[in-house]
C-alpha cells in the first residue's frame, strides 16, 4: 500500500510516493510551474474569483494527476494522501470558498455574502476532489493557524522546532508568496509577503525553478565566475568557469553543457557577487551590453536585477515590519531559519550580503522543504493531524497584514528606491531614522551556518526524480465575434496563445501554465471586436 505527500506551492507542485509498510520514499515528481495563470497568490486568487473556482480547482487536480502518473506506482493501492500549502492553494485543492482570501474586512464579507470556511484540519476522500487514485483513500489536510496563516506557515514552525525554543528566531519560507514568522519565547508574529516569482527563478529571462539543469550558485574565482548547477539528483555540482562580461569559457566543469537556466538561489548569487565585484552598480549592470553571462548561453539582465530587487525588498521590508510590530531590534534575533528550495540552496552569506535575511544573523539554519516534509510526516503518522490542530489552536500569535501596514509601506518604498534608482544605503538608513525605525544592521563578523540535509527534498526514492516540464493543461475560449485575426496571439508576451479554426469559427487555446493571467490581459485589450473575455474562459482538455 502507498501513501502520497503533496506540496502545492505558489510556483509549482511536488509529490512523493511512500511505501506505507517500509516507510520509505518510492519516488518524487515535480512541476516547473504552477498550472494557474499568474505569478503569485494574488494572481491565482484573482483568476479563481473572475474565471471560476471550479476551473481553478480542475487545473490543480489535473496537474497533480499528471504528476501521479509519473511516479510509476499502482495508484489503486494508494491508501493515504496528505497535502500542504498556503490557504489559497489548499482551498482551491478542496474546491472550497476563497473569496474571503481575495477580499479583506467585515464590510467585504457582508457585501459579497461571504462566509469564510474555518480551514481546520480535516480528512476527505480522494474521489471527492478528483484524484485519480483509490477513491476511498483518505486525504489529510492540515490546519491553518488562522484563516490567513496557512498550513505551510505551520509546517515551517513545526519542522524548524522554534516553538519549543527560548529566545528570538526568524523563520522564512522563501518563495513567490513568502511566509515569515518572528518567534519570541513561543509567541508568534507572522506575515505573508507577496514577493514575486524572481526568488523562484521565474519572471527572470533565463530563469527556472530548482530542478536538474538549474544554475543554483555563482562564485568569484581569480580569473572568472564559477557556476554551480543542480544535477539529476538535485545535488549541486561544479559548472563552468566563465568571464561574466562576455560569456567566454575559461574552464569546463563536470556540468558543462548541462545548464538550462538560473534558479532563484543563482539569482541571489549573481546579485551578491556582482555587487561585491563592482559589475553591478545599482541600478545598472556595469558591462557594455548590460548583461552578466553565465554558462551555456544563460545570462542575467537589468530587468532581472529589478525583478530580483523587488523580491528581496519585500523580504527585508517584511522582516523590519515584524520586528517593529514586536518592539524588538533585528540585532536581537538569535537564529534565522531559511525554508523552501530557495532558502535551502542559496549561499546564506550571499543572502546576508544582499538583504534576503538580516545581515546581523549570527546563526543560520537551512531546513529545506518543510511543507512537503510535514505532508510526508502526516502520511506516515495520520494521528499527527490532531496534534497539529491542537498546536494551531494554542499558538499565541499576531498576524500583520502587510497590505495595510504603514511600516511595510514606508520600508518597501525605500527598497524600490534602492534597487530601481540606486539610492545609497546611507540615505536609506537616514530615512529609516526619520520614520522612527532602526537603521539596517551591520554585517555579522561571525556566523554559524548549518544546512540540515544534502538537498531541499532529502529523499527522492529508488525511482528517483521525475520532472513534468510541460504541464499541458489549457484554457479555451469560444467567442462568437472572434474573427481569428491573431492579435491576441501576437501580443501575448509568454507565447501562451494559439488561435484554431473550428468549422467557420475560431477557438482561443491558452497554455495556462505560461499565461500571466489577470495581471496582464493584453490578449483581451488588443481584441479589435472586444470579443475576447478572459473571465469567460473555460478549462480545456489536457494536451
Amino acid at each position: 500500500m502507498y501513501g502520497l505527500a503533496i506540496d502545492i506551492g505558489t510556483s509549482g507542485i511536488r509529490v512523493q510516493a511512500l511505501d506505507l509498510d517500509t516507510k520509505e520514499v518510492v519516488g518524487t515528481a515535480i512541476t516547473l510551474r504552477h498550472p494557474l495563470p499568474g505569478a503569485n497568490v494574488i494572481d491565482h486568487l484573482h483568476f479563481a474569483v473572475e474565471v471560476g473556482e471550479e476551473v481553478a480547482h480542475k487545473l490543480i487536480i489535473d496537474t497533480i494527476n499528471s504528476l501521479l502518473r509519473l511516479l510509476e506506482i499502482d495508484l489503486s493501492k494508494v491508501e493515504r494522501v496528505a497535502v500542504d500549502g498556503n490557504p489559497t492553494q489548499l482551498s482551491l485543492f478542496q474546491n472550497i470558498e476563497v473569496r474571503d482570501l481575495a477580499y479583506w474586512g467585515e464590510h467585504a464579507m457582508h457585501d459579497f455574502n461571504i462566509t469564510p470556511p474555518e480551514r481546520n484540519a480535516c480528512v476527505i476522500k480522494a474521489g471527492s476532489v478528483g484524484l485519480e487514485v483509490n477513491p476511498e483513500a483518505d486525504v489529510y489536510v492540515p490546519p491553518g493557524v488562522k484563516h490567513e496563516i496557512g498550513a505551510d506557515a505551520l509546517a515551517m514552525l513545526v519542522k524548524s522546532g522554534v516553538l519549543e525554543k527560548r529566545g528570538i528566531s526568524l523563520v522564512t519560507d522563501f518563495g513567490t508568496n513568502a511566509e515569515i514568522a518572528l518567534v519570541i519565547d513561543g509567541e508568534v508574529y507572522t506575515c505573508s509577503a507577496a514577493a514575486g516569482p524572481a526568488i523562484e527563478g521565474q519572471r527572470i529571462e533565463k530563469g527556472m525553478l530548482a530542478s536538474p539543469g538549474a544554475i543554483c550558485d555563482v562564485n568569484q574565482e581569480s580569473n572568472g565566475w564559477r557556476t554551480t548547477v543542480l544535477n539529476e539528483q538535485l545535488l549541486a555540482d561544479k559548472g563552468d568557469l566563465i568571464l561574466p562580461h562576455s560569456g567566454e569559457v575559461v574552464d569546463n566543469g563536470p556540468m558543462s553543457g548541462k545548464a538550462l537556466g538560473i534558479t532563484g538561489t543563482g539569482v541571489i548569487a549573481v546579485l551578491a557577487v556582482g555587487m561585491n565585484t563592482g559589475l553591478i552598480k545599482l541600478p545598472n549592470i556595469a558591462t557594455q551590453d548590460r548583461k552578466l553571462y553565465l554558462q551555456d548561453g544563460i545570462y542575467f539582465t537589468r530587468r532581472d536585477l529589478v525583478e530580483a530587487g523587488k523580491a528581496i525588498g519585500a523580504f527585508r521590508a517584511g522582516h523590519i515590519s515584524l520586528c517593529e510590530e514586536a518592539g524588538i531590534s533585528m540585532m536581537d534575533i538569535d537564529t534565522s531559519y531559511m525554508a523552501g528550495a530557495s532558502g535551502f540552496y542559496v549561499d546564506a552569506n550571499k543572502s546576508m550580503d544582499v538583504g534576503q535575511i538580516p545581515a546581523c544573523s549570527r546563526r543560520v539554519m537551512q531546513i529545506g522543504n518543510t511543507s512537503l516534509g510535514m505532508a510526508k510526516d502526516i502520511v506516515l503518522n495520520p494521528e499527527m493531524l490532531d496534534k497539529l490542530q491542537s498546536m494551531a489552536d494554542s499558538i499565541r500569535g499576531k498576524h500583520i497584514m502587510l497590505a495595510t501596514s504603514k511600516v511595510f509601506e514606508k520600508v518597501y518604498t525605500l527598497e524600490l528606491s534602492y534597487w530601481e534608482e540606486g539610492m545609497p544605503i546611507t540615505i536609506y538608513n537616514e530615512y529609516l531614522r526619520r520614520y522612527g525605525f532602526e537603521p539596517l544592521p551591520k554585517r555579522s563578523s561571525s556566523v554559524e551556518i548549518k544546512r540540515i540535509f544534502m538537498r531541499d527534498i532529502p529523499e527522492l526514492g529508488k525511482k528517483g526524480l521525475k520532472v513534468l516540464r510541460e504541464i499541458g493543461v489549457t484554457l479555451v475560449g469560444d467567442f462568437d465575434e472572434c474573427t481569428g485575426c491573431g492579435n491576441c496571439m501576437a501580443e501575448c508576451p509568454e507565447k501562451a496563445i494559439t488561435v484554431e479554426p473550428v468549422g467557420d469559427k475560431f477557438r482561443i487555446v491558452i497554455k495556462s501554465e505560461l499565461c500571466n493571467g489577470m495581471a496582464c490581459l493584453r490578449c483581451q485589450q488588443v481584441c479589435p471586436n472586444q470579443a475576447f473575455k478572459f473571465s469567460e474562459l473555460l478549462k480545456g482538455k489536457a494536451i
